[in-house]
């Protein structure tokens, strides 16, 4: 894979550097979290450790929620650039031009820069944040719902059997969102510094 030819970098505004520092600390924790939790049932004895986990996933898990709604205001209301919903969702003239134009880089075998204008770039981004939001808002419903004995009923086991769905979904999002990022350093396009540095 060969670094495409870029005349112009840009970087990600401030407010969307905090959100995704936001996102990526409570996502990211929710996810390692998950593989030692364990969740109550009737007749299940919980190690400590266990019970911890459980208890730091949920609250962790509202913080998330509060993160992903700000992302979303932020994205959708106050972002006066390109990073907000036409780099998350590019249907427009301009985004889907975007997109085409980096298809075709891509079958030339290079990887588009990135970034707040990407268009492939965005579309993936996009595809990512609504998969952690459906995560999120079940989460929330089972925070809400689910049963101190952990006594499920139709209904809580229905969304906990989506929550667990889409949490597979925002793994592989996770391994691919991280490996991206990774080749985009080793091609020199520096998306680490663009996006979680505070000061450019």
């Amino acid at each position: 894979m060969e670094q495409s030819p870029t005349p112009h970098v840009t970087y990600w505004n401030t407010g969307t550097r905090l959100l995704h520092w936001g996102m990526a600390l409570t996502v990211s924790f929710q996810l390692l979290i998950s593989l030692i939790m364990e969740h109550p049932k009737p007749g299940r004895v919980l190690t400590s450790t266990q019970a911890l986990s459980f208890e730091l996933h949920e609250w962790v898990g509202l913080a998330a929620v509060g993160v992903i709604i700000a992302h979303w205001v932020w994205s959708a209301l106050l972002t006066r650039d390109d990073s907000g919903f036409r780099h998350l969702f590019p249907w427009d003239a301009k985004g889907r031009a975007k997109l085409l134009m980096e298809l075709r880089q891509i079958r030339r075998f290079q990887l588009p820069q990135g970034g707040p204008e990407g268009g492939l770039a965005g579309l993936v981004h996009g595809l990512g944040f609504l998969a952690v939001s459906a995560m999120a808002a079940t989460g929330a419903v089972l925070f809400f719902t689910y049963p101190e004995n952990g006594a499920e009923t139709p209904f809580v086991g229905n969304v906990a059997d989506l929550h667990s769905l889409i949490a597979n979904l925002a793994w592989v999002y996770w391994y691919a969102h991280i490996g991206m990022a990774l080749l985009h350093e080793i091609l020199g396009h520096r998306v680490l510094a663009r996006i979680f540095l505070l000061r450019r």
